[in-house]
C-alpha cells in the first residue's frame, strides 16, 4: 500500500520476545518500514522480528540508550520516526488519528508531537513517568489495555514521533532525551488524542529485567558526567527506593534537595516526588523530626501539592495519633478542594475517599461524633458500599447511645439503605457485627424494619 506518510517504527530491543509481536503489529498497517536494533538479544526476539517483516541490525552495548536510539534514527529513510520501545503501544483508534495528524503537519514549522505517556498494568498498580524539559500534564485514567485487561493509570507526556532530520537527536546515557541541534525543538501538543500506553514498569518487569539495577549502573556514570544534576540524584534515589534500599535512597533524595535550584515549578512531579519519598521513608523510620523538617520544606517549595499532608496524615493514624492524622487529612482534602487534581497530589487524586475515610475515623477516635455523623453520611451518600465507613457512623451511633436509640439508628440508615432488599439488609448487618453494635445487629435479625 502507498503510505503519503513515510514513517519509519524505531525501537533498541534486548530479550523482547514476550513483548515484540504486539510492538511490531499495532502500528504495522501505518508504517513505512520497521526497524528493530538488537543489543544482545539471547531469547527469540531477533527472530521473530526478522519474521514479521522488520529490518534487523545490531549495535554492541556500550551502556549508553542514547547512543543505541541515534543508531536506529540512522537506519530509517522515513520522513517522521516513532519511536517507542518493545512494552509501549498505541490503541487502534489513535495509530488513524496518527496518520491525520502527521499530514496536517507534513508543511508546518513543528518537529515532533507531544502525545500523552501511561503506564498502566491490568493490577491497577499506580506507575508514572516524566520527562524532564515537557510539558507536564498528570491526570487518572481508567484504562484498557490491548489485551483486554482494566487498571488505573497515571500519564505524563512525552515526545516518541518526530521529524527524521540529522539536527535531531539523542543525548544521556539514561533518561534520555531528544535534541535539536541547531536550536529549539517546536512540538505540536495532541496529548488529547493520542496516547503511548506502557506496561514495562510492574513489579515483576522490573524484577524479570533487572531494570533497577541497570538504571543504577547508567545514573552513576552519567553522574560523573554532571555532578551536580539534581534531577540524576533524584533518579538514583528511585533506583535505590526502588530495592527498597531505603537509606541509600534517602541520601541521594537529600543530595537532590541540596542541589535542586531556589526557584523551581511548583508543579514539578519530579522535585515533589523527592520529597514524597523522603517522608515515607522517614515516617516508617519512625524519625518525626526528619519528616517535619521534610514536610515544610516540601510545602513551601510545592503550595499546591496534597500529598504531602496525606502521606503524613496517614502515617500518624497508623501510629494512633489522631489529632495529628485529623490535622494533616484534612489540610490535604483542602488542598484537593482548592486546586483540584492534575500535575499534583496524585497519590490524593487516587484515594481522595479514603482520605476522607480516615479522617472520618480520626473524628471519631476524637470525640467528635456529630462531625464523624456528618462525615460519614458525606462519604455514604457518594459510595453506600464503604464498609469501614459505615462502621465508623454505627461505633458513633454507638457511643452516644445514651442520647440516640438503635430504633432511631435503625431509622436514620433508612434513608441511606432499601433494607428490605437482601442485599443491603447483610451488608448492614454485617457492619452492625463489626462495629460490636449488637443492639443494631439484634434489630437487623429480628427484621424490624
Amino acid at each position: 500500500m502507498d503510505k503519503k506518510i513515510k514513517i519509519s517504527q524505531c525501537m533498541i530491543v534486548k530479550d523482547e520476545e514476550k513483548n515484540i509481536r504486539r510492538a511490531l503489529s499495532w502500528g504495522r498497517d501505518i508504517m513505512w518500514e520497521q526497524i528493530v536494533v538488537d543489543t544482545g538479544s539471547k531469547d527469540r526476539t531477533v527472530e521473530i522480528a526478522a519474521g514479521m517483516g522488520a529490518k534487523v541490525y545490531h549495535f554492541s552495548w556500550v551502556d549508553d540508550f542514547a547512543a543505541a536510539k541515534n543508531y536506529a534514527i540512522q537506519q530509517a529513510k522515513g520522513d517522521w520516526i516513532a519511536f517507542l520501545d518493545a512494552d509501549e503501544y498505541l490503541q487502534p483508534e489513535d495509530t488513524k488519528k496518527l496518520v491525520r495528524c502527521l499530514e496536517t503537519l507534513q508543511n508546518s514549522r513543528y518537529q515532533g508531537l507531544l502525545t500523552s505517556w501511561i503506564q498502566v498494568d491490568g493490577s491497577e498498580d499506580i506507575l508514572q513517568d516524566k520527562s524532564e524539559g515537557e510539558k507536564e500534564k498528570l491526570k487518572w485514567h481508567k484504562s484498557r489495555k490491548a489485551d483486554g485487561t482494566v487498571g488505573i493509570a497515571l500519564s505524563g507526556t512525552q515526545v516518541r514521533i518526530f521529524r527524521n532530520r540529522n539536527s535531531i537527536c539523542y543525548q544521556g546515557r539514561i533518561h534520555e532525551k531528544l535534541y535539536e541541534k541547531n536550536g529549539s525543538f517546536f512540538c505540536k501538543d495532541v496529548s488529547r488524542e493520542i496516547a503511548v500506553y506502557h506496561t514495562g514498569y510492574t513489579p515483576s518487569e522490573m524484577e524479570e529485567k533487572k531494570k533497577a539495577e541497570r538504571n543504577l549502573y547508567l545514573i552513576k556514570k552519567e553522574l560523573e558526567d554532571h555532578p551536580g544534576d539534581y534531577n540524576l540524584m533524584s533518579y538514583l534515589g528511585d533506583s535505590y527506593f526502588q530495592q527498597k534500599k531505603l537509606e541509600e535512597a534517602a541520601k541521594w533524595y537529600q543530595q537532590a534537595v541540596s542541589f535542586m535550584p531556589k526557584t523551581i515549578s511548583e508543579d514539578s512531579i519530579q522535585g515533589a516526588l523527592i520529597f514524597k519519598h523522603l517522608l515515607l521513608i522517614y515516617m516508617d523510620a519512625s524519625d518525626e523530626k526528619a519528616a517535619i523538617k521534610v514536610y515544610e520544606e516540601g510545602i513551601r517549595r510545592f503550595p499546591k501539592e496534597g500529598d504531602f499532608d496525606y502521606i503524613m496524615g496517614k502515617k500518624y493514624v497508623e501510629r494512633k495519633q489522631f489529632e495529628k492524622g485529623a490535622h494533616h487529612l484534612q489540610r490535604a482534602i483542602g488542598q484537593m478542594e482548592q486546586y483540584g487534581s492534575g500535575a499534583i497530589s496524585a497519590l490524593l487524586s487516587h484515594d481522595l475517599i479514603g482520605a476522607w475515610e480516615l479522617f472520618d475515623f480520626c473524628l471519631y477516635e476524637l470525640g467528635n461524633l456529630q462531625q464523624c455523623v456528618s462525615c460519614s453520611v458525606t462519604i455514604l451518600k457518594a459510595d453506600p458500599w464503604r464498609k469501614e465507613t459505615l462502621k465508623t457512623l454505627l461505633m458513633a451511633f454507638k457511643k452516644d447511645e445514651a442520647n440516640t436509640s438503635p430504633s432511631q439508628v435503625l431509622a436514620f440508615l433508612k434513608n441511606l439503605y432499601r433494607l428490605q432488599i437482601p442485599e443491603n439488609h447483610k451488608f448492614v448487618l454485617e457492619a452492625a457485627r463489626e462495629a460490636k453494635y449488637q443492639n443494631l445487629a439484634a434489630e437487623l435479625e429480628a427484621g424490624m424494619f
